[in-house]
This record gives C-alpha cells, sequence and structure tokens, in this order.
C-alpha cells in the first residue's frame, strides 16, 4: 500500500467516524459464552487477588511486558547508527554496554515498582476483569502472533493485497479508535524519543567537552526528529491494526476500544508511562558513566 492510500484511507475514517463507532453500543461476553450488546459499558465484577500477582498479569496481557523487553534493542540499534568518533569495534562495545544499561529487568522492576506505589485495588480489578475477557484474550493472541520473526513479509504481503482489497472505511474509523483509545502510536513514538535521546547522551560524552551537546538540546532533537514521524507512524500503525486485527469482528474491536478507552484503562496507561520515562532516564545515566569510564573523553 503506498503512502498516499494511507493518507486516503485515514482521511476517509475521520470523516466517517461520526458513523457506527460513535454510536457506543458495547458488546461483551460473560463467563458462560453469553453475548450481550448495550449503550452501556459492560458491568463486570473486579478481579480481587494478591497485588504483585495482579500487576505482574496485567504487565503480561497489555503486552507491555513484551514493549520492555524489545527496548535494549532499540537504543543499541541507535547506539550502531548515531554518528560517533568510535571505530567500528568501540562503536559496538559502547552498544553492548547500553543494551546492558537498558536491559528489561531492571526497567520492569522500576514499571512494577510505580504501579505497587500508586496501587488501586478498584482499578486494576476493574482492568483484569476488562482483559480476562474472551475478547481481550483473542485481542492479545493476535497481538501475539504478530510478534513472529516473519511478519515483515507477511505485512508487505498483506499491504499488496490492499491494493485491490482496500478495508471498508467503517473498519479504518474503528481501528484508528482503538489506536486512539490504547495509545498505541503515541507509545511507540515515546519509546523512539526516549531510545533516540538515550543513545545521543551517550555518543555525545564520549566527544571532547567543546563538542558535546547539552542533554536538553539532544532531547529536543530526539523529540524534533520522531516528531516528524508522528504521521507516517499513524500510518504505519493503522497498516499493522489492519493486519493484525484481521480476523477480530467490528463487535469486538467495539468492545477491545471500550476497554483501552475505560477509565481503568486510561488509569493504568498513565502510570505505565511515567515509570518508563523514569526508568529510560536511570538507565540513560547508568550508560553515561559506564561508557565514560571505558571510553574516557579525549581533551
Amino acid at each position: 500500500m503506498t503512502r498516499a492510500t494511507l493518507v486516503s484511507l485515514l482521511t476517509i475514517a475521520l470523516l466517517v467516524a461520526g458513523g457506527p463507532a460513535d454510536a457506543k453500543t458495547y458488546r461483551w461476553v460473560d463467563k458462560n459464552g453469553v453475548v450481550t450488546y448495550s449503550d452501556r459499558p459492560p458491568q463486570v465484577a473486579p478481579v480481587e487477588g494478591e497485588r504483585d500477582a495482579l500487576i505482574d498479569e496485567a504487565l503480561t496481557i497489555s503486552g507491555i511486558t513484551r514493549q520492555i523487553e524489545g527496548l535494549p534493542a532499540q537504543v543499541r540499534a541507535g547506539a550502531e547508527t548515531g554518528q560517533s568518533p568510535l571505530s567500528p569495534k568501540d562503536r559496538a562495545a559502547v552498544a553492548r554496554i547500553i543494551a546492558d544499561a537498558f536491559r528489561a529487568g531492571p526497567i520492569l522492576t522500576t514499571v512494577r515498582m510505580a504501579f505497587q506505589k500508586n496501587y488501586d485495588a478498584a482499578q486494576m480489578g476493574l482492568l483484569l476483569a476488562q482483559l480476562r475477557t474472551p475478547t481481550a484474550r483473542k485481542m492479545a493472541e493476535l497481538e501475539s502472533a504478530a510478534t513472529a520473526p516473519d511478519v515483515v513479509d507477511k505485512l508487505r504481503a498483506f499491504a499488496s493485497q490492499l491494493k485491490d482489497a482496500p478495508p471498508v472505511p467503517q473498519r479504518v474509523a474503528r481501528l484508528a479508535q482503538l489506536d486512539q483509545a490504547t495509545e498505541t502510536t503515541d507509545i511507540v513514538l515515546e519509546l523512539r524519543t526516549v531510545s533516540l535521546a538515550a543513545a545521543l547522551k551517550v555518543l555525545s560524552a564520549l566527544m571532547p567537552p567543546e563538542k558535546r551537546t547539552a542533554p536538553a538540546q539532544v532531547e529536543a532533537m530526539a523529540k524534533e526528529f520522531v516528531g516528524r514521524q508522528r504521521e507516517a507512524a499513524r500510518q504505519e500503525m493503522l497498516l499493522l491494526f489492519l493486519y493484525v486485527y484481521r480476523d477480530a469482528t467490528d463487535p469486538e474491536l467495539e468492545e477491545y476500544i471500550a476497554i483501552g478507552g475505560s477509565e481503568s484503562g486510561r488509569w493504568f496507561q498513565a502510570i505505565y508511562r511515567r515509570a518508563l520515562a523514569e526508568a529510560v532516564t536511570t538507565a540513560t545515566e547508568t550508560a553515561i558513566r559506564q561508557v565514560a569510564k571505558a571510553f574516557p573523553p579525549k581533551r
């Protein structure tokens, strides 16, 4: 699919967003398999249990654990492609140091601690009750399948097929709403920004003092660079959503949108994003110290 086609589809989606998706007709399936449609969100009984176990379950089902596990590779890639005065051998060594500083374990610990500190039993109970529904579990399986090694090739083939069989506007509208409700594109862009800024800060620390870039300037550069990708990122996410949720029905998408946009869903995402920023800041500072030890800057 060409970028122009994606832009057209997204434009159509926004124009028809006042259709079925805005009607707020909710669908859910109870534990007995009974399907219910209503103009009100599903009233689910909050899940009860031990705090830390519920936090870990929520991080796993929501896909956050998987996102964090992929962060070291993103930061390492940024370090390997960024400009620096290092030889290829030294650049590889720096990339390894950065990847170690951004390993998933400590970052996950920071995120868990944030949820422990800001724990709300009612919100977590409601969120997990929704994430445990058959629809949410089905969506989690579809999302997990999209992480297979050959997904890039399959996505290209899928995009090619859309040239002859484009999705209906209502489908595009629902997926655009799902992206907004789950803040998926925003989180991806945040990860790209912090990853790039971290790599640039570490590489800048290797330069002579007069050639280093101030941390605030580095962050501004990273935000500007990633910010220019925002529209393209949303288009890419739309294409990815079309592929990932191709086997999901429209009512299932409506239910999933309701979960992401619920009060408990927004509460969960807000804590995660704040914790991620804190964890990345700590990892960046660790990487700078370790790189400085291994490669004292030239003066």
